[in-house]
C-alpha cells in the first residue's frame, strides 16, 4: 500500500525522491513513514520520541542511514522499521532484528 499524496511531503535524497509523511501513535513515539515517490517499493518507518522536532534534515538523515543499513525502496517487501533515541544512530526497531 503506497502513501496518498494528500498530506505527504516530497523530499529528494542524493537525487532520489521520497514521498514522507509523520504518522502520530501513542507508542513507541511518532513515526516517519518514507517510501518511493514514483513507484512502489519498500516502505521504511523510523520511530522518534514525542517532542521531537520532524524536519527535512532529519528526514533525510533517517534516509541515508536506512539505505546504510537493510533498507531497498525500489525492491518490495515487508516494511523496515527504525528507532532514533535521543539524537543517536538510527537502529533497527525492535532490538535484535
Amino acid at each position: 500500500m503506497t502513501l496518498a499524496k494528500k498530506g505527504t511531503r516530497i523530499i529528494v535524497v542524493d537525487g532520489e525522491r521520497f514521498r514522507w509523511v509523520v504518522a502520530p501513535d501513542d507508542e513507541p513515539g511518532l513515526a516517519i513513514v518514507v517510501e518511493p515517490a514514483d513507484a512502489h517499493g519498500q516502505r521504511m518507518v523510523t520511530w522518534v520520541e514525542h517532542g521531537t522536532i520532524i524536519a527535512s534534515g532529519l528526514v533525510a538523515r533517517a534516509v541515508r542511514e536506512a539505505l546504510e543499513l537493510d533498507w531497498t525502496p525500489h525492491e518490495r517487501g515487508p516494511e523496515v522499521t527504525f528507532r532514533i533515541e535521543d539524537g543517536g544512530p538510527l537502529i533497527r526497531w525492535p532490538p535484535g532484528r
